[in-house]
């Protein structure tokens, strides 16, 4: 029994032995199974590198400009148009990512694994991919309508969001070497933000200006040279994520005209920013993208992406957002049509002092944007790269006359000349938005018109003569100088420094000026040698300074006795 109980206990060991292998055998392969099937983010806690975006972002821009290693998965929202860089979001938020290489070529809503380094960036930390390896066809996250404070506060930077808003104005431009649809948005109480939509058809423009839209993209910050917010624009992949929700008017030229003296009256704009029309005849043109009309007395500017070829004194109707100018309203992102064809339109004329004039305690412009004509004398006239500042006086008032860079010759322009100067008044407004100086617009050179010539004697040719009588008193100072220089140099050659007396070289000329003299005359000469006794006694005994002041001596003794011609 002994024996068969042992060999039951041996059999029994066996069959444990074996299990026990087989158990740490698929122990051993659940583990490898584990690893391969582990999340990216875990897997990079034992490398050391960032695994989810929301890390990256949470760095200081010392910690991200180490260099440290990261390892994402996620998915391509928005290329962003620089080079072969692009917006890229996790489960945890959004970033951007800079390339080396455009190698490989990703779309958006590309699932893709992402290697690289972090960067501080130029705004908020960025990713700099070393590779980018596509996984498939991934899915876009769901785009949440974001605050306005976080909008304007730079924390959504990079996100995949949603906004809604009016278009106000759509434009292709060129960015970054290749063609963009750019649409100017309202978001609310006139906060404006550009969408970038990088792949759209140009004939779907014309229906965005007017329209409410909702666009879902990623938001881009708009910074300085200092890394500081200064606004935001939305990348946006397409037209298919610009999703119009109310349609424009069919005429957006169907509404009443009001006058450009009530724009932003109190209770003219309530709630939302709503585009309104005025009429005016065209007074002058600007570079920037934009005009000046005119209705009766009262002036506005105009600032429209289109560009504007009406006559001047073209009647204009007007579609615009009212805005704040400088100090009087403008229309901004404006669309116009002619309404009637040009037509004289005059400059009134006004005196210089009547731009800026005080009314009941406060300071003001009546004549902002409008077309006027003053007076006044040329002071100086500035040449700048792209225009002529000219600086006018009309009695204690000064004023500057801006003449834009054309392909005209430009004239002569003597200072100090009277002008009849025409052009568009703008008023220049402080802190409190109180105007304390104004300028003139002029059109071309023949807004200039000479009253009076300058006169000869004037402050110009005044310095001119001041300067040349400078010049005649410094050469004849110079030459005088010369000349005292030259007798001194004369007098040092021929005479002695010890006595005074002529030296050897200046007694032969005077003696040979008074021979030949004597000769002409034919008279005598009396020639008298002089010699002091025991002068090389007195050196050797009293020395050398004893025997210079009895030369000095002798020397003085004989200029008392004889004549200053002997």
């Amino acid at each position: 029994m002994r024996l068969q109980d042992k060999e039951l206990e041996g059999a029994e060991a066996g069959k444990n032995g074996v299990h026990l292998r087989l158990f740490y055998r698929l122990a051993l392969i659940s583990v490898l199974l584990a690893n391969l099937c582990l999340p990216v983010r875990f897997l990079g806690l034992a490398s050391g590198e960032l695994t989810s975006v929301r890390e990256v972002r949470a760095l200081t821009p010392d910690e991200a400009r180490q260099a440290r290693p990261v390892r994402l998965r996620g998915v391509v929202t928005v290329l962003s148009g620089w080079k072969s860089s692009f917006f890229f979001q996790d489960e945890t938020a959004g970033i951007s990512v800079d390339r080396a290489t455009d190698s490989p070529e990703v779309r958006s809503g590309q699932e893709v694994e992402i290697r690289g380094v972090t960067d501080p960036g130029k705004f908020a930390p960025i990713i700099i991919a070393k590779s980018v390896i596509i996984l498939g066809n991934g899915k876009l996250p769901t785009a949440h309508p974001a605050p306005l404070d976080q909008l304007t506060s730079g924390d959504q930077d990079s996100q995949w969001l949603l906004i809604k808003g009016t278009v106000r104005s759509a434009l292709v431009e060129p960015i970054w070497g290749r063609s963009v649809l750019v649409l100017k948005i309202d978001i609310g109480a006139g906060n404006l933000v550009t969408a970038q939509v990088h792949d759209f058809s140009t004939a779907d423009i014309d229906r965005l200006p007017g329209s409410s839209v909702s666009i879902r993209g990623v938001c881009g910050t708009v910074f300085n040279d200092k890394s500081q917010f200064v606004g935001i624009k939305m990348f946006v992949q397409s037209l298919e994520d610009v999703n119009v929700e109310r349609p424009p008017p069919a005429d957006q030229f169907d509404r009443p005209a009001q006058s450009i003296r009530d724009l932003l009256h109190f209770g003219a704009q309530p709630g939302a920013i709503q585009p309104v029309k005025v009429k005016g005849q065209v007074t002058g043109f600007m570079a920037s993208h934009g005009f000046y009309i005119q209705d009766g007395l009262q002036g506005l500017f105009v600032q429209s992406d289109r560009a504007t070829a009406a006559a001047l004194g073209t009647e204009l109707e007007v579609v615009g957002y009212p805005a704040v100018g400088r100090y009087s309203p403008q229309l901004n992102d404006a669309v116009f049509r002619v309404a009637d064809p040009p037509r004289p339109i005059t400059a009134s004329p006004e005196a210089a002092s009547s731009m800026i004039v005080e009314k009941d305690g406060f300071a003001t412009a009546p004549y902002d944007s409008s077309l006027v004509r003053i007076t006044g004398r040329l002071v100086e006239e500035i040449p700048e790269p792209n225009q002529y500042l000219l600086l006018f006086r009309d009695g204690t008032t000064i004023f500057t006359g801006r003449l834009p860079r054309t392909g005209e010759s430009h004239p002569v322009l003597a200072v100090g000349s009277l002008f009849s100067v025409t052009g568009i008044c703008v008023a220049d407004a402080d802190e409190a938005h109180e105007p304390r100086s104004f300028e003139i617009l002029l059109r071309s050179s023949a807004d200039l018109a000479v009253i009076e010539k300058a006169p000869w004697w004037n402050a110009t040719h005044a310095t001119w003569v001041v300067a040349l009588l400078f010049l005649v008193i410094l050469g004849m100072a110079v030459w005088i100088l010369v000349a005292r220089r030259q007798a001194r140099m004369r007098v040092l050659t021929l005479t002695d420094p010890l006595t005074g007396v002529y030296n050897r070289r200046g007694f032969f000329l005077h003696a040979e000026r008074q021979w030949h003299l004597a000769l002409r005359r034919s008279t005598s000469i009396l020639l008298l040698y002089i010699d002091v006794d025991r002068f090389k006694e007195i050196n050797d005994s009293r020395g050398h300074k004893e025997g210079d002041r009895v030369l000095q001596t002798v020397a003085a003794l004989l200029t008392q006795c004889f004549r200053s011609t002997d």
